[in-house]
Parts: C-alpha cells; sequence; structure tokens
C-alpha cells in the first residue's frame, strides 16, 4: 500500500498526500484508479511499438497532408482576430458583471456562452462562406466516428505513462526549488462541491466544449499552417509551446506541452481531428473523476 501512497503523492493536478497524517480511502482509491491506467497504458506503449516496427510511419505523406489542409494567411488572421477581440469582450464583460473576479461555477458558464460558443459559431460562417467544408477538412465521418474514438482513448493510454513520468520529474524539481503548489482555479472549482445540475454543466464545459474548442484552434487550424510555414516538427514545438504556456499555471506546462505534441501526432497519424478531441476529453475526464474520488 506505501506504493500507492508514493503514487499518489507525485500525482499530477492532485493536493500532496504529505499533507494527510492518514490519507482518506478517497485518495487510495484515486492512486489505485490512477496506477491501474498507467499499467495499462505501458500494455498499450509496447503494442503500438510492435505495430510501428512492422508498419512504419510516413512522415513525409502525413507532413503533405497537413500542408494541404492549411489555411490562407487572410483567413487565419482573421479567424484569430475574432477569438482575440471575443476573449477580450468575454473579459471584459466578466470584470463588469463580477468586479469580485472569483472564478465561480456560474461565472465558467458564461465564459463559456460569451467566448466559446459565438467564436466556434463565427468560425463556422467563415469556413463556409470560404467555402471550404469543416467535416473533410478536419477528417470528421460518421462512419468513421466509432473508430476514431476508440484511436483517441488508446493514444491517450499510451501517453499517460510518459506525461506522468515528466510532469513528476517537474514538480519535483519545482519543489526543490521551493515553487508552491496550487490546483488551477479552474480545476479547483470543478472538484468544489454544489448543486449536481450546476457542476453536470460545468463536466460538459469541461469534458465537451473544452476540447472541441481548443482542438478546432489549436490542432485543425493553427498546427496545418505553421507546418506548411515552419515545417513539421517545428510546427509541433511551436503550437505546443503556445498552447501549454496559455493555460498560465506553471507546474501543468510539462503535460500541457507534452499533451499537445502527442496531440498533433495523433492528428497527422489519422488525419481525423476527431482523435485529439477524444484524447483530450479523456485527459479531462480522468482528472475530473480522480478529483471527485479524492474529495469522496
Amino acid at each position: 500500500m506505501n506504493i500507492l501512497i508514493h503514487l499518489a503523492e507525485i500525482m499530477p493536478q492532485s493536493r500532496p498526500f504529505w499533507e494527510y497524517s492518514n490519507p482518506p480511502p478517497g485518495m487510495i482509491a484515486a492512486g489505485i484508479f490512477f496506477m491501474l491506467l498507467l499499467c495499462i497504458g505501458v500494455a498499450v506503449d509496447v503494442g503500438l511499438v510492435l505495430h510501428w516496427i512492422k508498419r512504419p510511419v510516413n512522415w513525409n505523406e502525413l507532413k503533405n497532408t497537413l500542408k494541404d489542409r492549411a489555411i490562407p494567411a487572410r483567413l487565419l488572421l482573421t479567424v484569430f482576430s475574432i477569438t482575440i477581440g471575443f476573449y477580450l469582450l468575454a473579459s471584459w464583460l466578466y470584470l463588469l458583471l463580477f468586479p469580485a473576479g472569483q472564478l465561480e461555477g456560474h461565472t465558467i458558464v458564461f465564459q463559456s456562452l460569451a467566448f466559446h460558443f459565438p467564436v466556434l459559431f463565427l468560425i463556422a460562417l467563415l469556413f463556409r462562406l470560404s467555402g471550404i467544408k469543416g467535416s473533410a477538412f478536419f477528417g470528421l465521418s460518421r462512419r468513421k466516428a466509432p473508430r476514431r474514438i476508440g484511436l483517441g482513448l488508446l493514444f491517450y493510454l499510451a501517453a499517460l505513462p510518459m506525461l506522468w513520468f515528466y510532469s513528476t520529474v517537474f514538480q519535483l524539481f519545482l519543489q526543490k526549488l521551493g515553487y508552491d503548489f496550487s490546483l488551477q482555479d479552474i480545476t479547483t472549482v470543478l472538484a468544489a462541491s454544489g448543486p449536481w445540475p450546476m457542476r453536470m454543466v460545468l463536466f460538459f464545459i469541461a469534458i465537451i466544449v473544452a476540447p472541441v474548442f481548443e482542438e478546432i484552434i489549436f490542432r485543425g487550424i493553427l498546427f496545418p499552417f505553421l507546418v506548411q510555414r515552419l515545417g513539421f516538427w517545428s510546427g509541433i514545438i511551436l503550437v505546443s509551446l503556445i498552447f501549454g504556456g496559455l493555460h498560465l499555471h506553471l507546474p501543468s506546462f510539462p503535460p500541457l506541452f507534452l499533451l499537445s505534441v502527442v496531440f498533433c501526432l495523433a492528428y497527422a497519424r489519422t488525419r481525423s481531428l476527431l482523435v485529439p478531441i477524444t484524447m483530450h476529453a479523456a485527459f479531462n475526464s480522468v482528472t475530473i473523476l480522480i478529483l471527485l474520488l479524492m474529495d469522496g
């Protein structure tokens, strides 16, 4: 059992176990659940390595596919002007309506309604006016959706051991420097108790809305454009630096950077944005589930 406690101590984005003399049962359950996922992830990694040894990936072909999906610079500028504009507008309205500035359940819902949904609608409208069919552009297909979702879950499990290892090393490094850990604000809100209807809305935003929005922006639109202009690996690194940095949470930067790298590789490999969306949703879902287990 000591190894489970040690595992949970260094589990990313969790309260350190050493704050408790007798860890509650919920935290032990969270450690067991997370260790089980890690074991499954290692097994999946072995299987994928053996598969790719027999069937090597043609990276040049994948790179060319991404280049073909790069939108014109003017359209990209328009998309990001809209995104930044609505972000600033939503921030201004947020400060106007909630002067205390405290992040709570209803304020997260407001931010999503004022930012995510209008930006997604305008992007869809821009694509339509530009003659770009979103389903084909992002590699979305109803017929192939179950297989793509399955691949997304598989790739998420494969990425989990690597994410845990590097984020653990980074967190231990920061601990040695005297850095005081804290959860991201939105994670704290999701973990807090409250009326279940509101919590379900927040879970929907975290598991569905945010992954769809971020994957369309970062992997679907920005990533192919950067690959066309900078090259395959340079594009992955730059979009991942942006993705990790914009979350503004130092302890989460390594796992978020690595997550973005894996999302980019998964999108390039499968040519379907549904795969990184599923991976992103799985990452958020597991984080929320672990927090619920710990608080239970």
